[in-house]
Parts: structure tokens; sequence; C-alpha cells
């Protein structure tokens, strides 16, 4: 049986306290759902430091299923994402502040995005003047829109502290309808912002990747790498591999599915995936499917346009995504958005 999914405990802390603070959650709300500050980590004597202790995910979906009840505050996504407390920096976060510059810190954040969260998932594009970064969270998650708007609000408070400097994205793309506090979303990700999008995804200058990080220290990031690999390898110890290649196959969908790029990031051979998905009961074929049907079904109901989602789960046509979600839900995709009351 896979170990349960589990996420920094700093992270559960931070939002804890945060949601508090700002008012989109009582102590009431917290204790109804087992969320005590005091016990929700070892404070003895023995255990290890907050930083490197683990909460089961449930904890997290569970402060952010608060959050997004919130109706003082809609808005608390991109407010946790803006809110930057420096004592509550986990394991990966003190790495990436000694890295040398953004490139670097990136790269070290998409292959050890689990220490933070495991159901996070960044995906990196360039091309000659562009990075593109898509977000997304695992589908089987339901993480909501605020949990969102806090991971890629954070990613432009998080580089400035690193950098001094802020960041200007060209645009930004959200996989979700306008919500009625957009006006706030300029404040964080300027002016080009665009919703109803197949993904969620930051453009910015290519330039990005250069920027100096002012803290770098190779003595302290020998160090921190040294302690995040350790916790990092008993993370993959035992963890679902079917969980790791859904992720991978969401963030690459739109990209044109390539296994090899899939096996490459996942550090094994095509037979060894094979393989080892079929010991736990499934196949890439079937991980594909259920991550295009799992997709298909939101986006269609978002509203989002047929074509667009046809092209951003990768397939052929219009007409092949459309025989597709005949088979798998028998209406199509018009009847389907009726039904979520949403204009065809």
């Amino acid at each position: 049986m896979p170990r349960p999914t589990t996420v920094s405990a700093v992270a559960v802390l931070d939002l804890h306290e945060l949601l508090l603070a700002l008012n989109a959650a009582t102590q009431a709300e917290m204790n109804a759902a087992g969320l005590d500050r005091e016990t929700l980590v070892d404070r003895s004597s023995a255990a290890l430091p907050v930083q490197e202790q683990r909460l089961h995910e449930s904890r997290l979906l569970a402060l952010w299923q608060i959050a997004a009840r919130s109706k003082d505050v809609p808005h608390i996504g991109l407010l946790a994402g803006q809110s930057y407390n420096p004592s509550t920096r986990g394991v990966l976060a003190s790495w990436l502040f000694q890295c040398n510059d953004l490139g670097e810190a990136l790269g070290v954040f998409q292959d050890h995005i689990a220490l933070m969260n495991p159901s996070e998932s960044w995906t990196a594009t360039e091309t000659e003047d562009v990075l593109l970064l898509a977000f997304s969270f695992a589908p089987d998650k339901h993480y909501p829109r605020a949990a969102i708007e806090r991971s890629m609000s954070a990613l432009f408070r998080w580089t400035k502290e690193m950098t001094g400097v802020p960041i200007i994205p060209t645009a930004c793309e959200f996989a979700f309808p306008r919500p009625s506090y957009a006006e706030r979303y300029t404040e964080v990700f300027g002016k080009n912002v665009r919703f109803d999008c197949a993904r969620n995804c930051i453009h910015l200058p290519r330039e990005f990747l250069h920027r100096p990080i002012h803290s770098a220290n190779a003595y302290l990031k020998q160090i921190l790498e040294e302690r995040a690999l350790q916790t990092f390898q008993q993370l993959e110890i035992g963890s679902e591999l079917a969980g790791k290649v859904r992720q991978r196959i969401q963030s690459d969908l739109h990209l044109g599915l390539r296994i090899d790029s899939i096996c490459e990031s996942l550090h094994v051979s095509r037979p060894t995936l094979y393989r080892r998905l079929k010991r736990e009961g499934t196949s890439f074929t079937e991980l594909v499917a259920t991550v295009r049907k799992d997709m298909a079904y939101k986006q269609i109901q978002q509203g989002l346009p047929v074509a667009s989602v046809s092209d951003g789960l990768g397939f052929k046509d219009v007409s092949t995504f459309h025989r597709a979600f005949r088979r798998w839900f028998n209406q199509s995709p018009g009847e389907c958005r009726a039904q979520a009351s949403l204009p065809v």
C-alpha cells in the first residue's frame, strides 16, 4: 500500500497563521477541522526541526477548503502569495536562496518540489526570448482556485526577495473563469491577464533566468542541499510512480506528449516504466486517457472553447475530441456545458 502524500509542515503552519491573521478563517473553524496549531507538529525535544517535518496533505487541503469558503476575503490566494515570512522557509526554500541565479533555483525547485508539495508541478518551456512557466496541481487532489492563485503569485514575491528586483511578466494565463476581484490580478500579474485559458501559465522575459540571487552562498548551499536531498530521498522511497506520471502527463499534454521525455524526467527507462506501472495496476495508456478525461470534463464545464480544449489535450483534431468525449460521458461537449449553465 503506498504511503500517504505529505507536505512541508511549515507550509501548513504558514497558511494556518495567515488565514487567521487576514480574518479568512476563525479559530472555531480551525478547531472543527482538527487544525489546532499546537498539535499540528511534533514539538518534543527529539523531533526534527519544524522546517524538516512533514504533515499529511489532507491538512493542507483542509486549510485551502476553509480559505475557499471565505466571503470576506475572496482574494485570499493572492494575499497569501504576496505574504513573505523568512521564518517559514522550509528546507527547499532555504536551499533556493543559496543558488547563484534564478535559473539554477528554478531547476532545483522543479526537480525537488515534492519537498514542499508533491501535488504541485511547474513546467518550463524556453524560446529564444520567452520563458513559459506552466503550473498545475495533481488533478485528483481538487485544490481550489485560491491555492492556484497563491502558488502563482508567490513566484513573484519570492523571486523579488531573492534578487531585490521586481519581476514583470509579459502575460499570465489562468485556466478558470474571470473572478469578481479580477482587478486585483493586475497588482500582482500586470495588465496582460487572461482567463478561461487551457492552462495556468506565466510568460516571462528569458533574461529572468539570469537574475543573480543576492543571498547566494556556496558553503550554505552545499549544507542545505545535502540536508534537503536526505529528506527528498526518503520521500522517493515507496512513492507511487503512477501519481508522478499523471502529473507529468498533465503538464506535457499541450506540448505534445512524449513518453521518452517523461521517462527521462523520472530517471527510468521505458521498459522499467511499463513494468512498474503494471505492478501498480495501471499502464501509461490508461493514465493518459484518465488525465485527458478529467481535464476535458473540467475545462468544458468551465466554458473553455472546444477547439482550445481539444488542442490543449493533444487531440489530432476537434472531431476526434468530440468522439472521445461522447465515449467517456455519453454526451457531447455542448450538452455537458449546458448542464453547467454555461453558454455553448
